[in-house]
């Protein structure tokens, strides 16, 4: 079955009823594809693009809302880095003026690009059922490959980000451009101090490394404090080999885009505390 709702209200009212058995539709281009693939059957759907009211971006100079139909292309003009240049990163421009932000959220790959680049950004999940509201901080709401926190009447609502002093994104994959990613690295500054760092496809989900942020936040941002905060990086992943890249090289890399991205941030010694 195929259902249509008008409002946020009658969606969720569906889930309710439906439960697990029913799968939300918004861009489609992760959901069509597992389809397509048999790794999904969708017997009900309960399709949002006509929710308006979830395709919005809220900034108060402080934070940065989006609502759960957002999509990727909506997020490439914005003066956010991270996310901005994660968002750019997803898929070609079909793909990115369709999928949603609350779409990849929910398929909890390893490969998210905007996930690692809101988790660097301290996002929080606000989740709605009949039941009512709640908000999971970003790094709790994914438990392991294509599994998170929602449950079955639940839809994510939004996603808040706070706004940094600087942040960065960077990505290696196979080519430039329409690639899964072999890694992906964000970090994001508030003044002299670590914001958030978040790493992809080097867990079974994407991966916030606060015991690298803790250090650098009690060592500050110098050379010798990088230096160290690469070598406790590649402490914190477990990556594993596929036919893109082996393990190790996914761990030393992951140091090696730690350390450039701190180091171009700190550029200067705008930032730099003497270690």
């Amino acid at each position: 079955m195929f259902y249509q709702p008008q409002t946020l209200v009658e969606a969720l009212e569906l889930k309710a009823q439906l439960g697990s058995a029913a799968r939300f539709l918004a861009g489609g281009t992760d959901l069509v594809v597992a389809q397509q693939k048999g790794r999904l059957t969708l017997d009900e759907v309960i399709d949002l693009s006509r929710l308006d009211e979830l395709r919005y971006i809220q900034d108060d100079g402080a934070t940065l809302t989006m609502g759960a139909n957002c999509t990727h292309a909506m997020l490439e003009g914005l003066d956010l880095r991270a996310l901005a240049d994660s968002a750019r990163q997803v898929g070609g421009p079909q793909i990115r003026n369709r999928g949603t932000v609350a779409g990849q959220l929910g398929t909890a790959s390893p490969a998210g690009d905007v996930s690692v680049g809101l988790l660097a950004l301290d996002a929080t999940v606000e989740i709605a059922s009949v039941r009512g509201k709640r908000s999971v901080p970003l790094d709790a709401f994914f438990v392991h490959v294509g599994k998170t926190v929602l449950e079955p009447d639940e839809m994510i609502l939004s996603v808040t980000c706070r706004r940094p002093s600087d942040s960065r994104f960077y990505k290696i994959g196979k080519r430039n451009s329409v690639a899964i990613s072999v890694l992906m690295a964000a970090v994001a500054l508030d003044g002299d101090r670590v914001m958030g760092i978040a790493l992809g496809s080097v867990a079974p989900t994407p991966l916030r490394l606060v015991k690298t942020e803790a250090f650098l936040r009690a060592e500050g941002l110098g050379t010798g404090a990088i230096t160290e905060a690469a070598r406790l990086a590649r402490e914190e992943v477990s990556p594993i080999t596929d036919h893109r890249a082996s393990a190790d090289y996914r761990r030393d890399v992951s140091g090696v885009l730690v350390s450039r991205l701190l180091t171009e941030m700190t550029a200067g010694g705008a930032h730099a505390h003497a270690s």
